[in-house]
């Protein structure tokens, strides 16, 4: 009896084990070696895509000589606020249509679709100066739409709004309230929509530390994750087909017959 116990001890201590493996995220990630750890990940720039309403100032040391150029400007007559308005209404941003164009201010139509938030911000800056203005202005793009999904397995599944447009894998895992323990830490699903209407498709592993340094870390608007559930879960989700259930009924019923029959007939 000792050795049973023993054995049953041992086995619940390596299930215990096992299970702790599959769970914890960024696993040994100390062991990673100094060096690697300074390593700069990727920095989150959203990449602009048909669907994106953008909001756009442009700045200057003489502001009246931008003013042309801030749909809020022009609508409210102060530049100031252009500048440091928190809250954007909606005739102030611009949307990116299915081509990836805006039809911005004086220029005219722009196509900024596919490129980096940054790559915008410089493309922008290019074409006012020096045709439009002499002294260099400053240009600052905000994705007001930036969301993403959170599917599956987790607590809280939903769409999130993103405000500072900057997120990684692990803080949208925080926004939907965590893994349900049934969910696979080992093969999130990553969905991706391009500016060019493509799609890509990655797994993400929450349980290696090397992810800190994934260019799937920090998530794109319009993202999509889904947590897929694992064995346990997947089995007891299996439903019997009404067909297969019909047909053990039958089955059940002629085997209680037949026997009946063996009984009386001995």
């Amino acid at each position: 009896m000792r050795k049973v116990a023993l054995f049953a001890v041992l086995a619940i201590f390596f299930m215990s084990c096992s299970e702790t493996k599959r769970v914890t995220y960024l696993q040994k990630v100390e062991s990673l070696p100094v060096e690697v750890l300074q390593q700069k990940s990727l920095l989150a720039d959203p990449r602009i895509v048909p669907g994106d309403l953008l909001s756009i100032s442009v700045g200057s040391d003489s502001p009246e000589s931008v003013s042309i150029f801030n749909k809020l400007s022009s609508s409210s007559g102060t530049t100031e606020n252009a500048m440091t308005s928190s809250s954007v209404s909606d005739n102030s941003t611009y949307l990116v249509d299915n081509k990836g164009i805006i039809d911005f201010p004086i220029i005219g139509k722009l196509n900024v679709g596919g490129m980096t938030r940054t790559e915008a911000e410089e493309f922008i800056k290019s074409k006012i100066y020096p045709q439009y203005v002499k002294k260099e202005p400053t240009v600052t793009i905000r994705v007001e739409n930036f969301k993403i999904a959170v599917l599956g397995e987790v607590k809280t599944p939903s769409i999130y709004n993103v405000p500072n447009e900057r997120v990684s894998v692990l803080e949208a895992v925080a926004m939907a309230g965590d893994l349900q323990l049934t969910g696979r830490r080992d093969n999130v699903l990553l969905i991706r929509f391009k500016g060019d209407g493509s799609k890509e498709v990655a797994r993400i592993n929450l349980n290696d530390p090397n992810l800190l340094f994934s260019p799937y870390f920090y998530l794109q608007q319009n993202d999509i994750l889904y947590v897929e559930p694992n064995k346990s879960k997947a089995r007891t989700a299996y439903t019997v087909p009404p067909m297969l259930t019909l047909s053990l009924s039958i089955l059940s019923t002629l085997l209680g017959i037949t026997n009946i029959i063996v009984t009386l007939t001995r």
